[in-house]
């Protein structure tokens, strides 16, 4: 059974993740608390595998508890209302993250797939998501953090070529012919990624317009490796005057 502890500064939320996490025999819950000062007694006295965290606490945020344990064997989902760069930090390198209120689906799917993947280095976890809360780190402005059902995939911009949808899927097909699929979809990523590399050309692709060799009047654009990729009607416009400049 996975330990699980709960911190929440709402007393609301705490009760309904208690009663959800009740539904899971695999996970059982060693308690609750609301605030920062609680956690860093309770965690050291509990042992926790498993934090259920909230980002921002009466006294404090997730990540500045979670720098008080830098040789944490913990790993970490977020409980957080919506917080646009939060968000996508945690994009980068955690587990995971669920919305408030929480959806019991999305927390169902979140524990499956915790019990499911392999063990993943919570240390680096974390170290990639608050690289990312500070971007002025030069080590993690250029390069994204892609998690896959097995592990975390540290990929420079320079080497994605190109990002192609698969339903709730992306795949990331990179410029040593290596693809690299995550679960989470396009529309995802085409917030994340910097439009000082990238362009959404088409509801199924994001291309890295460094690679780009030429675009073809019938809407095809052609990358340097000679992969072909459509651009929408709607989009021909757009990649025109971004390639000519006037965009």
């Amino acid at each position: 059974m996975i330990r699980t502890l709960i911190i929440d500064d709402e007393p609301a939320i705490r009760k309904d993740l208690e009663w959800l996490m009740k539904r899971y025999p695999d996970f059982v819950v060693l308690g609750s608390c609301g605030s920062i000062a609680e956690a860093r007694i309770i965690i050291p006295n509990t042992e926790p595998e498993l934090l259920l965290l909230d980002i921002e606490l009466a006294d404090g945020t997730g990540f500045d508890l979670l720098q008080e344990f830098p040789d944490r064997n913990f790993r970490i989902i977020f409980i957080t209302a919506y917080n646009e760069h939060a968000i996508k930090a945690i994009k980068f390198g955690a587990f995971d993250y669920l919305l408030k209120p929480v959806d019991e689906e999305e927390l169902m799917a979140t524990l499956k797939r915790l019990l499911s993947e392999n063990a993943v280095n919570t240390r680096t976890q974390m170290d990639i998501t608050s690289g990312h809360l500070q971007p002025k780190k030069p080590a993690l402005q250029n390069r994204i953090v892609l998690r896959s059902s097995q592990y975390l995939q540290v990929v420079p911009f320079e080497e994605i070529l190109y990002c192609q949808s698969d339903g709730s899927y992306t795949t990331f097909h990179l410029s040593d012919k290596r693809k690299v699929m995550v679960s989470r979809p396009i529309k995802e990523y085409e917030e994340l990624l910097p439009e000082s590399w990238f362009i959404r050309i088409h509801q199924s692709y994001i291309v890295n317009h460094h690679f780009i060799d030429r675009f073809l009047k019938d809407g095809i654009l052609i990358l340097k490796d000679g992969t072909e990729i459509p651009v929408s009607a709607r989009k021909r416009e757009y990649v025109r005057q971004f390639l000519m400049g006037d965009h």
